[in-house]
């Protein structure tokens, strides 16, 4: 069997777990779905305006994430990192950081609920701050996107957009439960919707609960434990010209820290309740999204908001957990947008402004960073050019400002960021998007003034106030060819850092921990992502798909940068019935992933051999009583293998990524 699936990876060798993200759900939230082969017309919403992929000069892919069996895993940035470029930067199996194309935390932007989403990046050990239970979808644009998402945005963006609403004057509901035998673990979600004329309202919760994870040698891995509870609400209004939607949300996240300690066992029972040391992390998000449309058709798009996060890391105190960290977290944003309408049908503009403010209070004995504030603002206009039909160019400038004062420091910084880009129809079934991008990120307060052991890295960190704005330029090429049966895709890159933030080896020692310094230099990233689709004919029910992608990086002295992915091939076969009377879909599919070994390692970083995971899976949809009810099985990690992904955190420590799951997921639609 082991060698059928590495037969199929090799075969099938290259991509598509994006294909499956952009093309193959269009409408998110049915249960009974069909895939739309190759259709390119979905609505992007993140980008300049409300275009249509398939004219889009920015390759953004969509990733389903309601009811969706294609995706797998125990955090949301595990789900995500399904699609070719975008990686999971994980500390066991509850925690994960989105990583695109080689980086993550405060170089990729994330919105959520049309504001920014704030919840102390910089720190490697926690993870997005979101649940993916009330989101239908996220679009993912890989490289500098800072003309339109400002600092931050020099890596990569995730835009997470809601869930629909319910039809027209109609009540709607679902509930599903979902368990996985490895961590005996369980994850409950339900949904109320309901619309009356023009009024909407979304109602969601969830609760998810794990014991400690198994790794593919049998061992448990002690404190890996975590449990989230969530909660979502939504009331909107749409009108003929304004609409508008109040939103608020609230997660709470408690992650067990797994501790290795020589010479002593440290092994805690078996339970639910992380142990000390672990994390408590709290978000509350609201919102407000509202568009107006004008006589002349042009738009004003108005999203403002509030995150506020608390973060803690307790600790054990004579027999009691405390908080020895207690960081709070303030964000008020704004988005604002001005939508032109077409001019000679040619022309359209869109021009607008981002700002926030933020603040950081210390409540604990311990800190990590100072109390400090950050000011931001910046503002952009971009123009679209349509030549034809098949031809469209677009391009776009953008000034802004950030100022941090605190007790420690006080700085400003400024940047210019710049885009410009055409998308081209070469024939029926050929098509080109070229792009040069800039980004820019200024330093966080961690890269400015750390003076102490940082936790979990065994490394003495020493921030550097004289560190400067990261400014990176990008070249993107996509091409795609597309037919009834087949679709190829190539994405290649090349991504220029100038003034790179990273940290060096001072070679000493400090209260027993090696010296590392906050430095800057120029960095490369390169490399690309490719892929295919195939859907033979007459075989209707047959779907191969296949991805690879790597990321390359080194810095000015022509070292490996730190945390860059392996080089991954995917490969899928799928077999898909459907209309089969009471039954609406029955699917199969097995699933094989194979890691290369990563040797390019920076100086305080190991290698990581290579690696190859199966999973398999069904899906089953049926009515019952008109009821909708799907069950979905898989066996992730199939033959238990033993392995280390080059991004998790756990490796260091000699810990396996998690073993062999089975996964059973009832849901209902009523």
């Amino acid at each position: 069997m082991r060698l059928i699936c590495l037969f199929l990876i090799f075969s099938c060798c290259l991509l598509q777990q994006t294909l499956s993200a952009q093309n193959r759900f269009v409408v998110p939230d049915s249960l009974c779905t069909e895939p739309s082969h190759f259709d390119l017309q979905e609505v992007v919403v993140s980008g300049s305006g409300l275009k249509l992929q398939g004219e889009n000069v920015v390759n953004v892919e969509k990733l389903n994430l309601y009811n969706n069996p294609d995706i797998q895993g125990f955090s949301l940035a595990e789900k995500l990192s399904g699609v070719a470029g975008v990686s999971n930067l994980s500390t066991g199996v509850g925690i994960g950081k989105p990583v695109i194309r080689g980086l993550s935390g405060n170089r990729v932007a994330v919105f959520a609920q049309g504001v920014r989403m704030e919840n102390q990046q910089w720190g490697d050990e926690h993870g997005l701050g979101l649940d993916e239970n009330g989101y239908g979808q996220v679009e993912i644009i890989k490289g500098p996107a800072s003309l339109l998402y400002g600092s931050d945005a020099l890596g990569g963006v995730l835009y997470f957009s809601d869930e629909r609403y319910a039809a027209e004057n109609a009540l709607e509901g679902s509930a599903a439960s979902e368990y996985n035998s490895n961590t005996k673990g369980w994850r409950n979600t339900g949904a109320l919707k309901a619309t009356k004329d023009r009024l909407h309202w979304n109602l969601f919760g969830g609760y998810t609960t794990h014991e400690d994870y198994q790794d593919g040698a049998g061992n448990r891995v002690n404190n890996s434990r975590f449990h989230t509870g969530d909660f979502k609400s939504v009331w909107g209004y749409t009108g003929q010209k304004f609409n508008t939607s109040l939103k608020y949300s609230f997660l709470n996240e408690q992650y067990g820290l797994t501790e290795t300690e020589d010479g002593e066992d440290s092994m805690i029972p078996n339970g639910r309740q992380p142990k000390t040391p672990y994390q408590n992390l709290t978000t509350h998000i609201i919102s407000s999204e509202n568009t107006y449309i004008f006589e002349n058709n042009s738009r004003l798009k108005f999203d403002a908001g509030y995150v506020f996060n608390n973060r803690k890391e307790l600790e054990e105190e004579d027999g009691e957990a405390v908080a020895s960290l207690n960081m709070n977290l303030g964000t008020w944003s704004y988005n604002a947008k001005w939508y032109s309408p077409k001019w000679n049908e040619r022309w359209s503009l869109v021009a607008g402004s981002q700002g926030m403010y933020q603040t950081n209070a210390n409540r604990g004995e311990e800190q990590l960073i100072p109390d400090a504030t950050t000011t931001d603002a910046g503002v952009f206009v971009m123009s679209d050019y349509y030549y034809s039909g098949k031809s469209y160019w677009q391009a776009g400038v953008r000034v802004d400002g950030r100022h941090i004062g605190g007790t420690e420091l006080s700085t400003s910084y400024t940047a210019f960021s710049f885009s410009t880009g055409v998308y081209q129809q070469l024939n029926r079934k050929l098509s080109l998007r070229a792009n040069l991008s800039s980004g820019y990120r200024a330093p966080n307060m961690f890269e400015l003034l750390s003076d102490g052991v940082h936790e979990g890295t065994n490394r003495y960190e020493i921030g550097n106030v004289q560190l400067q704005t990261e400014n990176s330029y990008q070249v993107d090429v996509a091409l795609r060819y597309d037919s009834e049966h087949l679709a190829l895709f190539v994405n290649p890159y090349f991504n220029y850092i100038r003034r790179y933030i990273y940290l060096k080896p001072a070679g000493e020692m400090r209260d027993d921990f090696p010296v590392y310094n906050y430095v800057q230099g120029d960095a490369y990233l390169y490399g690309g992502e490719a892929g295919f689709h195939f859907h033979p004919h007459p075989w209707d029910w047959l779907h191969l798909e296949g991805s690879y992608s790597n990321a390359f990086g080194q810095n000015d002295e022509r070292d490996p940068l730190p945390l860059m992915p392996s080089q991954k091939l995917n490969a899928t076969v799928r077999i898909h019935f459907q209309d089969k009377k009471n039954v609406r879909k029955i699917s199969f599919y097995l699933h094989g992933l194979q890691s290369f070994a990563q040797n390019r390692t920076a100086a305080y970083e190991t290698a990581t051999p290579a690696y190859h995971v199966v999973d398999a899976g069904a899906l089953l949809d049926w009515k019952l009583a008109k009821q909708t009810i799907r069950l979905n099985v898989a066996a992730n990690n199939l033959f238990n293998a033993q392995y280390y992904d080059h991004l998790s955190r756990y490796k260091q420590e000699g810990i396996y990524n998690i073993g062999r799951n089975f996964v059973a997921r009832v849901s209902l639609v009523f």
